[in-house]
This record gives structure tokens, C-alpha cells and sequence, in this order.
């Protein structure tokens, strides 16, 4: 019996000597045992741009909380507005007048410059995002589509002085085009395609954002008071639903000032596209970490661009990725994070390792577009050095992490 317990106590001893002695780290014996091309080489390089361009990109406003308003310098922005889905209450009441009431919510140029403008009946539709400012502007110079969008012979004029937060009215002193605004419930002709807002351009050094009906606080949305005599008397109608969208254009010679840099301009839209030929093509490779990093020339970027400093409504950059037609295609996309190198130079970067993939397996260009982060409801300006940058600390550049077999 005393023989049978020590040969047990000396068998869990001896099991208990191995197993922990697998808790160890492994005999580097072991290691060299192993092909040395099974094991990746880490290696951080810097590839750096090797062209770029500042391109027009159509611009989406139909569903967004604000639509933009006036003339600055040589940017401009048209609006359409439309309210619709009228009561049947209201037809064949005697309208006596009506205005439009918009909150301000931004503004571009000079905070409390005037904006004259002249509001004209709707046409055609104009609804989504197939218009733009150069068909709409046709409307006035009689060519194809001369007098389609809107009727150049009622035109209803006002002027607007407003801070970011104020009210302001416009005048509908046209009852008629109200009557059948009210009856297109009934009627089957399309009578009902809203109005067009047009700043003048000799007078108007700002431009205003008002919001729309996607404003969270609805409030804050265009409201229509139409003033009536019913059969109880004098009375005013409230309304709310619409529908606006903006359209905009600039001279781009005088946006795009110095072909060296990137230009990437919210409001009308500008983007700059930026090529990375040089990149590492070697297979297989194991991307760990990449950054983008791009360098702002603040002197020729918001706010400093204008005599009246207007800030970044967001200081934000987006990194797209890129089909081979130049065209963003929708599989990537990184929201900058900004800081400040040691000479003061404003620094975007991008988280980019999946953009970096998509180069890799060729999934997508070589090339990165950058957009404005609010493109839609800002004029911000962003101005940023190209590879063609004298200082190589400012050409951008993107930081690659990354394992390859040998």
C-alpha cells in the first residue's frame, strides 16, 4: 500500500513538473526550427502625393435643414422654395396678402450687409437634385430655357438685414398665383411649383442660410401666414409643409488662385482629388495602421480668405475613396481629426488603413477625394498644399504600417 501511494504522489509530482513547465515562454530553440520566411518584417514608410486637381462636384441641398440665399463676391446661391399639401378649407376664400417668415441660421460675407432680392413664380418643377445653377440662370438671358423655371414678369421684391438668429419676412402681395396655389387639391393643372429667390447682384454682400423644412425644431421652418376674409370674418391661415433646395456657382478662376494647391470648397461644391502613384505594391502585405496627413495653407482658407472673417461651420475634412473614373466611389470614407505641428501648420488625418487596402487589391484608385464635412450647408474653404510644396513637411503624405512575406 505505501509503495502503491509514493508511486502515485511520484507520478502527480512528475505530471505537475511538465505542465507548468508549458506556461514558460517556448525555447527560442524552437523558433530557429521554423523557415524564417514565415514571419512577416514590419516596416512604417511614408508615401507622398504625386498629383492632384480641384474639381466641380454636384452638390445635394433637396434634403438638408437649410438652403442658402445671396451674392458674395463671386459666389452666388439661387433658392427654391414651395409650400404644398394645401386644406380644401381655403379654397374660394377671398385672400386679401400672405408672407414668408424664414429663421436665419449662418451666414457668408459680411454678418449685417442688406440682401435685396426678387422672388418669381415657379414654372416647372424643380424638385431633387437634377437643377442647377447654370440651367436656372438660363431662365433670364433668352436662351433655351428661356422663361421655363420661372416668370421673369412676376417678380416680387425685398430686402432682407438680418443677424444668424433673426426672422425674416418676404412679401406675397400676388393673390392670384395664391388662389390657385391653394386650389391645385382639386384642379389637375399643376399650378403650384412655388417660388424662386434671386439676389440682386450689384447690392448683396452676404450669403444667408435659412432653414428649411428638415429643421429638427419645427419652429424653426418656413412658415406661410396667408391673411383672408372666410365667412366668420378676417382671418389668417398658418402653414408649414414645404419644400426648398439652393443651387450656386462661383468664377472659378478666382476660387483657384495658384494651381499648386488643393482647393476644397463647401456650398458650390469644389473637392480636391489627390493621386498617390508610388504607393507599395508588393503581395502579400499585411496593412496594420495607415494615416493620411495633409497640411492647410491658412492664409488662403476660411476664415482668413475674406475681409469679413467668416469661421469654419466645421473644421472637418472627408477622405473618399476613388473609382477609376475620378468619381468618389462610396466604399470608404474617414472624417479628419485636426491638430497643430510644432511651426503652427493646421494638420488634417485621416484614419485610412481600409483605403489603403482598397489600393492594395485594386479595388480602387490611387487616388483620395476630399469633401467638406458639411459640403451641403456651408461656404467653409479649405486650401491645401500640394505635392508640389517647396518644404517637403507640408506635401501630403499618407503613413503606412505594414508586415510583408519575404
Amino acid at each position: 500500500m505505501k509503495s502503491s501511494r509514493f508511486f502515485s504522489l511520484f507520478c502527480a509530482g512528475t505530471l505537475l513538473c511538465f505542465t507548468s513547465g508549458c506556461n514558460d515562454a517556448p525555447d527560442p530553440v524552437g523558433v530557429r526550427t521554423q523557415p524564417k520566411a514565415d514571419y512577416g518584417i514590419t516596416q512604417i514608410d511614408t508615401f507622398y502625393a504625386t498629383g492632384h486637381s480641384s474639381l466641380p462636384n454636384r452638390l445635394f441641398t433637396s434634403s438638408i435643414d437649410r438652403f442658402m440665399l445671396g451674392k458674395y463676391q463671386t459666389y452666388q446661391a439661387w433658392a427654391c422654395l414651395m409650400f404644398y399639401s394645401w386644406p380644401d378649407t381655403m379654397i374660394g376664400v377671398t385672400i386679401t396678402s400672405a408672407t414668408i417668415r424664414l429663421k436665419s441660421v449662418y451666414h457668408f460675407g459680411a454678418s449685417m450687409s442688406v440682401l435685396p432680392l426678387n422672388a418669381y413664380r415657379a414654372r416647372a418643377s424643380w424638385a431633387g437634385d437634377s437643377l442647377t445653377y447654370d440651367s436656372l440662370s438660363l431662365n433670364t438671358v433668352g436662351q433655351t430655357p428661356y422663361n421655363y423655371y420661372y416668370d421673369i414678369n412676376t417678380k416680387y421684391s425685398s430686402t432682407i438685414q438680418a443677424g444668424d438668429t433673426d426672422w425674416v419676412t418676404i412679401n406675397i402681395p400676388d393673390t392670384t398665383m395664391l388662389r390657385e396655389w391653394f386650389s391645385t387639391n382639386t384642379d389637375s393643372l399643376q399650378l403650384n411649383d412655388g417660388i424662386i429667390l434671386i439676389p440682386d447682384p450689384s447690392v448683396s454682400n452676404v450669403i444667408r442660410g435659412f432653414y428649411s423644412n428638415y429643421a429638427s425644431d419645427t419652429s424653426y421652418q418656413p412658415t406661410l401666414y396667408v391673411n383672408y376674409i372666410g365667412a366668420y370674418g378676417p382671418n389668417t391661415y398658418v402653414h408649414k409643409l414645404s419644400s426648398s433646395k439652393y443651387v450656386s456657382t462661383i468664377d472659378r478662376a478666382s476660387l483657384i488662385t495658384d494651381n499648386n494647391l488643393i482647393y476644397v470648397q463647401s456650398g458650390i461644391s469644389y473637392r480636391g482629388l489627390i493621386s498617390f502613384d508610388r504607393i507599395l505594391t508588393t503581395w502579400p502585405v499585411s496593412i496594420h495602421r495607415a494615416v493620411l496627413q495633409l497640411t492647410l495653407n491658412a492664409s488662403k482658407s476660411s476664415p482668413q480668405f475674406n475681409p469679413f472673417p467668416t469661421p469654419f461651420l466645421n473644421d472637418s475634412l472627408y477622405a473618399l475613396s476613388v473609382a477609376t473614373d475620378s468619381i468618389a466611389d462610396g466604399a470608404f470614407n474617414a472624417l479628419s481629426q485636426r491638430s497643430t505641428d510644432n511651426f503652427g501648420h493646421v494638420i488634417y488625418s485621416f484614419e485610412s488603413a481600409g483605403l489603403a487596402n482598397r489600393w492594395l487589391n485594386n479595388s480602387s484608385a490611387r487616388k483620395v477625394m476630399l469633401s467638406g464635412y458639411f459640403e451641403s450647408g456651408s461656404f467653409d474653404l479649405f486650401t491645401i498644399f500640394s505635392e508640389s510644396a517647396s518644404d517637403i513637411k507640408l506635401r501630403p503624405r499618407i503613413i503606412i504600417t505594414y508586415s510583408i512575406k519575404r
